[in-house]
C-alpha cells in the first residue's frame, strides 16, 4: 500500500515568492531610477557649464578676431603709409629745387655786365639746369600719382576688405544656447552615466603642434597601481585605433577620448559656417599667406614703378641742377672774374658731391662707383683757364677746344649710363640693404 504524506509546502509560499519577486524588482527599480536621475542631472550640469564655456569661447575668440583684424587695417596702413609718407618728405623739395632752377633761369644768366663767355659751356650750363628741372617736373607728377594711388588702395582695402569682424544679431543669438535646449539632445547623451558609459561623439582631430607636444611626453603613468594600469590600458588601446587593429567605433568607458554629442555638432556648426564661428575663419582660422597682404601686393603693381623711377629721377634732376651750378660757378669765376683757381676749387667739390650722390643712390654691380663722364664741371674749368690764362697761344687755344668737343662726348656718355641705369633689368634683386 502507498501512504500518501501530507505535504510539506506552505500553502503560503507562492505568495511569498511573488513578494519576493515584487521586492527584487521595486529594488532593482528604485536603482535604475537612481542612476538615471544621478545620469540626467550630471549630464545637464554638463550641458550648462559647456555652454557657459560656449558663450564665453565665442566672445573671446570675436575679441582676437577683432584684434587681429585690426592689425591686418594696421598692416595695409603702414605699408601703404610708405609711399604716402614719401609724398610730405620729398614734395616740398621738389617744389623748392624746381623754384630754384626757374630763378637761376632767369637770373642765373652770363653775358649781361661782363663779355660773353663761351658758346660751349653756356649750352652745356643751360643744358643741364633745363634737364635738372625736368627731371624734377616728372619726378613730382610721379610723386603725387604713387602717394594718391597708395592712398586710394589703402581706404579701399579698410572700408571693403579688410573689416572688423564685428558679429551681426543672428551671430549673437545662434552662438548662445538656452537650457531648454538641452531637451533636444539624444537620450544617450542624457542619461549617460560617467566612468561607466563612453562619450557619444568623437574628440576633435589635434593640430600638428599637438601632435608633436603629445610625442613628446613620456607615455604611461610614472606611478604603479590602479592610475598606473589604467594608464598602460589606455596606452595599449590608443595604439591600437593608431595601428587600426580596432574599430573606430569600438570605446571604453574611461579609456577612450570622446566628447558629447552637442561639442561635435558645435564643431560641425563652425565647419559648415566659418563666418559665423568665434574666429570668422572657421576651425582652422585665417589662411597663410593673408588676404589682406596679397590684395595690397596686387595694389602695389600699380604704383610701385612710379614710386621707382620717381627716385632715378630725383637723382637725376639732383645731379644735373649741381652740375649746372659747378657750370655755372666756372664761368663766373673765370669768365667773369677771372679768379682761376677758385674756379677749379668749386668745380673739384661740387663734381665730388655729384660722385657721392651717384655712388650712394647706385649699386656697383648696376653702374655705379665714380663715372668718370660726370666730371665734365672740372674739366670744363681746365679748358676756360687755358682760354683766359695770362699768356694764351693758338696752340692752348686748340687744344681747350679738343677738351670742350671732348666735355660734350662725355655728356653724351652720361646720357647711355643714365638709359642702361634707368632701363628694367627684368631680374630678381640678389643683394642685401
Amino acid at each position: 500500500h502507498i501512504v500518501l504524506k501530507p505535504s510539506r509546502l506552505d500553502p503560503r509560499a507562492p505568495a511569498q515568492s511573488l513578494l519576493a519577486f515584487s521586492g527584487n524588482m521595486t529594488s532593482q527599480v528604485g536603482v535604475a531610477q537612481s542612476y538615471g536621475v544621478f545620469g540626467f542631472n550630471y549630464n545637464r550640469g554638463n550641458f550648462k557649464f559647456d555652454n557657459g564655456q560656449r558663450w564665453a569661447r565665442y566672445t573671446t575668440g570675436r575679441k582676437m578676431a577683432m584684434a587681429q583684424v585690426g592689425m591686418f587695417r594696421q598692416d595695409v596702413t603702414d605699408l601703404a603709409g610708405v609711399s604716402m609718407g614719401k609724398m610730405k618728405l620729398y614734395g616740398p623739395i621738389y617744389g623748392i629745387v624746381i623754384t630754384v632752377c626757374v630763378t637761376v633761369f632767369v637770373e642765373g644768366r652770363s653775358g649781361l655786365k661782363f663779355p660773353g663767355p663761351p658758346v660751349f659751356i653756356s649750352q652745356i650750363y643751360l643744358q643741364c639746369l633745363g634737364v635738372g628741372m625736368s627731371f624734377m617736373v616728372l619726378a613730382t607728377w610721379l610723386l603725387f600719382h604713387a602717394a594718391m594711388r597708395a592712398q586710394v588702395a589703402c581706404v579701399q582695402l579698410r572700408t571693403r576688405k579688410v573689416r572688423v569682424p564685428v558679429p551681426s544679431q543672428r551671430q549673437l543669438d545662434g552662438s548662445r544656447k538656452l537650457l531648454s535646449t538641452y531637451e533636444e539632445q539624444g537620450l544617450y547623451d542624457m542619461f549617460r552615466i560617467p566612468f561607466v558609459m563612453p562619450n557619444g561623439a568623437n574628440s576633435p582631430d589635434n593640430s600638428d603642434s599637438e601632435e608633436e607636444e603629445q610625442r613628446s611626453k613620456q607615455k604611461g603613468y610614472a606611478k604603479g597601481g590602479i592610475p598606473g594600469a589604467f594608464s598602460k590600458v589606455k596606452s595599449i588601446v590608443t595604439e591600437a585605433h593608431e595601428k587600426g587593429r580596432t574599430s573606430h567605433n569600438a570605446r571604453m568607458p574611461g579609456l577612450t577620448s570622446g566628447n558629447p554629442s552637442w561639442y561635435a555638432q558645435e564643431l560641425d556648426a563652425n565647419e559648415d559656417c566659418p563666418e559665423s564661428s568665434p574666429s570668422g575663419y572657421g576651425i582652422e582660422g585665417a589662411p597663410e599667406p593673408f588676404e589682406h597682404f596679397e590684395l595690397l601686393r596686387n595694389a602695389q603693381k600699380e604704383w610701385w614703378a612710379c614710386e621707382a623711377y620717381m627716385r632715378i629721377c630725383f637723382l637725376y634732376g639732383m645731379m644735373h641742377l649741381i652740375m649746372a651750378f659747378s657750370y655755372w660757378i666756372v664761368l663766373h669765376c673765370i669768365a667773369e672774374l677771372g679768379m682761376i683757381w677758385c674756379s677749379n676749387l668749386g668745380a673739384a667739390g661740387l663734381t665730388a658731391g655729384v660722385w657721392i650722390m651717384f655712388r650712394m643712390d647706385v649699386l656697383p654691380e648696376h653702374g655705379g662707383a665714380f663715372p668718370m663722364e660726370i666730371g665734365g664741371p672740372f674739366v670744363t674749368s681746365i679748358a676756360l683757364g687755358m682760354m683766359y690764362g695770362h699768356t694764351v697761344t693758338q696752340t692752348m687755344i686748340d687744344v681747350a677746344r679738343g677738351i670742350a668737343a671732348f666735355i660734350i662726348l662725355m655728356h653724351i656718355a652720361l646720357c647711355f649710363r643714365m638709359y642702361s641705369i634707368a632701363k628694367p633689368a627684368m631680374n630678381r634683386a640678389h643683394h642685401q640693404a
